[in-house]
C-alpha cells in the first residue's frame, strides 16, 4: 500500500483558519467591551430627579418636598413633587398662612398639623430656586404628609443665596453610580 502525500491545501486551511478563528474571538471581546461601556454610560437605566448646586450634587426619591421659611410672612411653605415621566409634578402645597398673593387654584386636601393643603398637579420641566441662610430652603425626602422623613438642610450646604437647580435626568447606570442619593446627606426626623 502506497501512502499518499498530504494535501497542501488541507494543511494550509487549516493553518488559516486559526489566525481567522483568533481574529473574530478578538473581534466579539471587542464588540462584548463595547456593548458593556454603552449600557453603562450611555443606555438610560431610570429617571430620578437630580439636585445640582454650588457644592454637591445629589439623586432625590421619587416624591420629595420643598420646605421654606416665606420672605414677608415669616411662615413656612412645603411644595410637594413627584418625578413622572421625565417630569417634575407639583403635586400639593401646604402653607401655614393663607394671604393676599397666595395661589389659591387647587382643591383643598388633608395637610400636616398647622398647615392648609392644596391639591395642584402642575408639570415642570425643571426648578431653579434661590436658597438663602434667611428663607432655611429644605428638601424633604417624601410626603410630610404621608410618611416620615429625613431633611436636607440644603441652605447649610450651599452658598448664600445660591440658584439650586432640580431637574428629572434619563440616568445612565454610571450616574446612578455616580450621582449619591440626596438621603445621604440629610438630618433624620420625623415630623408629621
Amino acid at each position: 500500500m502506497t501512502k499518499l502525500p498530504p494535501n497542501n491545501l488541507e494543511a494550509s486551511s487549516k493553518r488559516a483558519a486559526i489566525p481567522i478563528m483568533a481574529a473574530l474571538g478578538v473581534i466579539v471581546a471587542l464588540m462584548t467591551a463595547a456593548a458593556f461601556w454603552l449600557i453603562v454610560f450611555f443606555l438610560p437605566i431610570k429617571t430620578a430627579a437630580v439636585v445640582f448646586s454650588d457644592t454637591s450634587t445629589c439623586q432625590l426619591p421619587s416624591t420629595f418636598s420643598l420646605k421654606w421659611r416665606h420672605s414677608v410672612e415669616k411662615q413656612y411653605w412645603q411644595e410637594v413633587y413627584q418625578v413622572k415621566f421625565s417630569q417634575l409634578i407639583l403635586t400639593k402645597t401646604y402653607l401655614q398662612t393663607f394671604g393676599a398673593g397666595t395661589p389659591s387654584t387647587g382643591t383643598p386636601t388633608p395637610a400636616p398639623q398647622g398647615y392648609l393643603g392644596e391639591m395642584v398637579n402642575l408639570p415642570m420641566n425643571e426648578l431653579n430656586w434661590l436658597v438663602s441662610n434667611n428663607m432655611q430652603g429644605e428638601i424633604l425626602m417624601g410626603d410630610t404628609l404621608t410618611s416620615a422623613h429625613d431633611t436636607l438642610p440644603i441652605y447649610q450646604l450651599v452658598s448664600d443665596h445660591s440658584e439650586v437647580i432640580i431637574k428629572p435626568m434619563q440616568l445612565t447606570l454610571w450616574q446612578n453610580w455616580h450621582f449619591p442619593s440626596c438621603q445621604s446627606l440629610t438630618n433624620p426626623t420625623h415630623q408629621g
